[in-house]
């Protein structure tokens, strides 16, 4: 008896102390507070705009004390100012999951609570409807009809699946799209998301965006996703509430009401530290309950050092253009001394003997004849053809240019390259804003007339050796008749089209005016560099020293080019599979960029926003480019 006895003294006794514990943590507990809005306009002095949930004010008499916290230091406020009487209005986005879950009494608890909603806002308060389920629908844009809203509720039906995501960051969206007013969603979801084409970090992204927060009611099941609900509440400054009987939703829906309406407006006076950023804390006490709301701003104070405070004007457009300028002008700099440096390394100063070559090129025909361009484009033009022609580059690009066959001086071809590089970069720069991108194309403006020049020269090496064969028995046919080496070029010139038209009716300038046929064939060879032209070329020196049937030889060489065409050809067909591989999979990672970025732009952004995604970036680029190198060449047959 005596051993009952203790045991039932011990079993109160360890009741007891659960009780205590418990109602000791219960009333330990903090509420979250909802933070609406900081302003800084009136700096050093911030408001903070926070709504008191409803448990904290029911039954209270007393007044509610705030404090506020600056990056951990405690600072009285100047004012706190309940805005009940005067609050501005409030958009508010209600987001209803009309997923296949919530069918049959959670829709119709759901539609019940909504409505009690709509109708206990105020009358200037202007709200949308959006529901999610396999896709997000906006059933009512923003709108103080209730009777519209009303329509809008009663319309919503439970069916699909769940896009979470999409159905959150379509609400922020339309908060976005709106003005300076107050704003808030309200959500409600039954499930975790399994639809959405966005994930939760975009979600949140554009929540934060529109500085929303965002109520988040989880009707509890097996498949609430409370963490993702909780995280999106969290960083939104918002808060969540979970329920797991639909018949409380109306109770819920009534309490955001009302808390909506319990608005607050803390004024302190910064303490104006250096940091970049403020990380606030409103702090209230009513009646023992206790509940915090966290805010993080821009630091005016630290904006305003840097000379991008408060007051500070737009720059104009001549700021503008004159900065857009200079990046453009840097980013070239760059780019010349960088070739400036390599001409150095390997390249030689031009002589006075090099610069007869081309003479044509550097100082024009005849001073007395020829018309200079005056003003700041002929200094240009001075200024490019002097450094040009300094650094043994005017017969470097003289040379691309007749390879090329385009009717063009170095120095008219330098001048339009360095026009169109400014007036790319700087009309980047004034569109985008966007230093990396202008630099970036910068570059690209400065390689890529390079390559299409380098294109042009082969695809017109390529079509004369095509049409070498052809000439060639051409030659040898009008050798046989009779005629001699210089008719048949003759007959190369008026039978044949370009570019063999053109580089042959230049041998027969050069002959006419005393230069020997077999030195202009040798500089139309080098000046195509064909090594099947250079071939020919020494099998007609050859034969017009020591004698011979140069029909034959021709007939011969003729023969043998065509095998080989048909060889590279054959070639070419066995290993276009291998090519048309290395086309693919060297554009593959760019499809892939493309397409993540129009279907989930959230799901990319750490790659370009983090120092850990850039460095993987340029190191995919690396191993990229030494993959599309040892692919060409693993797909290429020399003959």
């Amino acid at each position: 008896m005596r051993r009952l006895l203790y045991s039932a003294v011990l079993v109160l006794l360890m009741l007891g102390v659960t009780a205590s514990a418990l109602s000791a943590a219960e009333g330990d507990t903090e509420s979250i507070l909802v933070a609406q809005g900081a302003d800084t306009s009136a700096f050093p002095e911030i408001a903070l705009t926070v709504t008191l949930p409803v448990n904290m004010l029911a039954g209270s008499e007393g007044d509610v004390l705030f404090t506020v916290r600056e990056n951990g230091e405690t600072i009285e406020p100047m004012s706190v100012e309940p805005l009940a009487a005067v609050r501005a209005p409030i958009d508010v986005v209600l987001l209803m999951d009309t997923s296949g879950s919530m069918w049959g009494m959670p829709m119709a608890d759901a539609r019940q609570a909504a409505t009690a909603f709509v109708a206990a806002m105020g009358p200037e308060d202007e709200i949308a409807v959006v529901s999610f389920g396999t896709t997000v629908e906006v059933l009512s844009d923003f709108t103080a009809d209730r009777i519209a809203l009303r329509r809008a509720v009663e319309s919503l039906e439970a069916e699909g699946r769940t896009a979470l995501y999409d159905g959150v960051a379509r609400s922020a969206e339309l908060l976005i799209a709106r003005g300076e007013r107050d704003r808030v969603v309200v959500l409600l979801s039954d499930g975790g998301d399994n639809a959405s084409v966005n994930s939760i970090d975009y979600a949140v992204e554009r929540l934060r965006a529109s500085r929303a927060p965002m109520y988040a009611i989880a009707l509890e099941t097996p498949e609430t996703d409370l963490d993702a609900l909780a995280s999106m509440a969290a960083q939104s400054r918002g808060r969540l509430v979970a329920v797991s009987d639909s018949g409380d939703l109306e109770r819920l829906y009534e309490d955001i009401a009302r808390e909506l309406t319990t608005q607050y407006r803390v004024t302190y006076r910064s303490a104006e530290p250096k940091t970049k950023d403020l990380e606030l804390q409103v702090i209230a006490e009513v009646n023992g309950r206790r509940g915090s709301a966290l805010f993080v701003i821009d630091n005016p104070y630290f904006y305003e050092a840097q000379g991008e405070g408060l007051g500070t004007e737009p720059a104009s457009p001549a700021a503008s253009f004159a900065l857009a300028s200079l990046v453009v002008a840097l980013a070239f700099v760059a780019v010349a001394l960088g070739t400036g440096a390599l001409l150095g390394m390997f390249g030689r100063r031009s002589s006075r003997i090099d610069e007869l070559e081309f003479y044509d090129q550097l100082r024009g025909v005849d001073d007395k004849t020829t018309t200079r361009v005056a003003g700041t484009t002929g200094v240009i033009r001075d200024a490019v053809e002097a450094v040009a022609g300094r650094r043994g580059l005017t017969p470097i690009v003289h040379q691309k240019l007749e390879r090329a066959g385009l009717p063009l001086r170095p120095v008219e071809y330098m001048y339009l390259h360095l026009v169109g590089v400014v007036l790319v970069g700087v009309g980047t720069v004034l569109l985008t804003r966007s230093f990396a991108l202008s630099l970036l194309i910068v570059v690209v403006a400065v390689v890529l007339p390079i390559a299409l020049l380098e294109n042009t020269i082969g695809r017109r090496k390529h079509a004369f050796e095509d049409q070498l064969p052809e000439i060639l028995s051409m030659m040898a046919g009008s050798l046989r008749a009779g005629w001699g080496i210089g008719q048949s070029i003759d007959l190369v010139v008026q039978e044949m089209s370009e570019p063999a038209a053109g580089e042959f009716r230049r041998v027969q300038a050069e002959a006419r005016l005393g230069l020997s046929v077999e030195d202009a064939l040798e500089k139309m060879a080098n000046r195509l560099d064909s090594d099947d032209f250079r071939w020919t070329v020494t099998a007609i020196s050859i034969q017009r020293e020591v004698g011979g049937n140069l029909a034959e030889v021709l007939d011969l060489v003729a023969g043998t080019m065509r095998e080989r065409a048909e060889l590279r050809r054959h070639i070419r067909a066995l290993t276009s599979e291998g090519r048309l591989s290395a086309v693919i999979l060297f554009l593959l990672p760019f499809v892939m960029l493309a397409l993540l970025l129009i279907v989930n732009p959230g799901y990319m952004t750490l790659m370009f926003s983090t120092g850990t995604g850039l460095v993987l970036l340029v190191i995919g680029a690396v191993l990229l480019v030494i993959g599309g190198i040892w692919l060409r060449r693993a797909s290429e047959v020399e003959i």
